[in-house]
C-alpha cells in the first residue's frame, strides 16, 4: 500500500482543470487538453508533457503557474494520453509544431484572445518547444520565456545498434511500427508515491515509434545546428542523476544558445525534476523566473 506523503516545502500538489476538451490539428488528429484558468492572468503557459505520459501527469506544474499569475493549458500530443493516433508515432517532427499551434489557437478562443505566453516543457517537450524557438518561422511572437526540463536532446539510455538501425529502416517503410522504449520507470523520480502512480497509469505507454525515432533524432541535430537562433530568455533545469536524456548533451546545446539564459543542474535528481522528492526547489526557481518575465 502506497501511503500519501505531504508535498515537499514549494510544492502546492495537484488542481482539478477548469475544463478539459479536445481540438483537432491541422491534419486532423484529434488532440485533447487541460485548461487551467486564473482570474486577472498576467499571462499563458503552455505546458508540454514527455516522451510515453501525458498531460494529466502535469496537474501540480499547472498550479504552480497559477500561483504564478498564468492561466495555463496543458497538451496531449498526438499519440499521447487522450490523443488519438499510435501511441508514440510521428510522421514529421513538425506534426507536433501543428499541434502546439492547434493547442494556442484553442487557449486563445477560450480566453478571450492572445495573451503573452510562456512555454513549460519537459523532455521530448522541451525538445518540441527548442524546435519552435529555434525556427523564426514558427515560434509565437507573443511567446516571452520558455521553462525546460531535462531536455531530450540525446538518449543516455543503452541503445542497442540494431535497434537504432531497425528503427532508421522501419521508420521509411513501417513507419508506425514500434519498439519497447526501455524507459527505466525506477528511474524517473525517487519519489515512491509518484512511481507508484506512474506504473499504474494506463494513458501511459512503453513503445517508441520507428518513424519518431528517426524524426526525433533529426530534430535534436537540428536544434544542436541553430540553437544560437534562440533569442528568448530561457530557463534550463537538468537533472543531475538523468538516466533517460543526456545532460551534457544539453549543457552543449546550452552553450550554443543565445537570449538570456540560466542553467540549474539538480545535483542527485533524476530525469522527471516536476516529481522529485525535491520538486519544491524547481517550483521555486519557475515561479522566480516567470515572476521576472511576468511582472505585475
Amino acid at each position: 500500500m502506497v501511503t500519501s506523503a505531504a508535498p515537499p516545502p514549494g510544492a502546492p500538489g495537484p488542481i482539478e482543470p477548469s475544463t478539459s476538451f479536445s481540438l483537432t490539428s491541422r491534419d486532423g488528429t484529434e488532440l485533447h487538453a487541460e485548461l487551467y484558468e486564473t482570474p486577472q492572468a498576467r499571462g499563458a503557459a503552455l505546458v508540454l508533457h514527455g516522451y510515453a505520459e501525458h498531460c494529466g501527469r502535469y496537474r501540480e506544474v499547472a498550479h504552480v503557474l497559477r500561483q504564478a499569475g498564468l492561466s495555463a493549458l496543458a497538451l496531449d500530443v498526438r499519440g499521447h494520453g487522450r490523443a488519438a493516433g499510435p501511441r508514440g508515432h510521428a510522421m514529421r517532427f513538425e506534426d507536433f509544431l501543428d499541434d502546439v499551434d492547434a493547442a494556442l489557437a484553442a487557449m486563445d478562443a477560450r480566453l478571450g484572445g492572445e495573451m503573452p505566453l510562456a512555454l513549460v516543457c519537459h523532455s521530448h517537450g522541451s525538445l518540441i518547444g527548442l524546435r519552435l524557438m529555434a525556427d523564426p518561422y514558427r515560434r509565437p511572437r507573443r511567446l516571452r520565456c520558455a521553462v525546460l526540463s531535462s531536455p531530450f536532446l540525446a538518449v543516455r539510455l543503452k541503445v542497442s545498434p540494431f535497434k537504432r538501425l531497425a528503427a532508421r529502416a522501419l521508420g521509411r517503410v513501417l513507419p508506425t511500427f514500434s519498439l519497447p522504449n526501455g524507459i527505466p520507470i525506477e528511474r524517473l523520480t525517487h519519489d515512491e508515491e509518484r512511481l507508484a502512480a506512474r506504473r499504474v497509469d494506463t494513458l501511459c505507454h512503453d513503445v517508441a515509434g520507428a518513424r519518431w525515432f528517426v524524426e526525433a533524432t533529426a530534430a535534436q541535430e537540428w536544434v544542436r545546428e541553430y540553437a544560437p537562433r534562440i533569442d528568448l530568455p530561457t530557463l534550463w533545469v537538468v537533472a543531475g542523476d538523468d538516466h533517460i536524456a543526456d545532460p551534457a548533451a544539453t549543457r552543449a546545446v546550452f552553450e550554443r544558445a543565445g537570449g538570456d539564459k540560466r542553467w540549474h543542474l539538480m545535483e542527485g535528481m533524476y530525469h522527471e525534476v516536476f516529481n522529485e522528492t525535491d520538486r519544491g526547489s524547481v517550483f521555486s526557481l519557475m515561479r522566480a523566473f516567470l515572476s521576472e518575465n511576468f511582472p505585475d
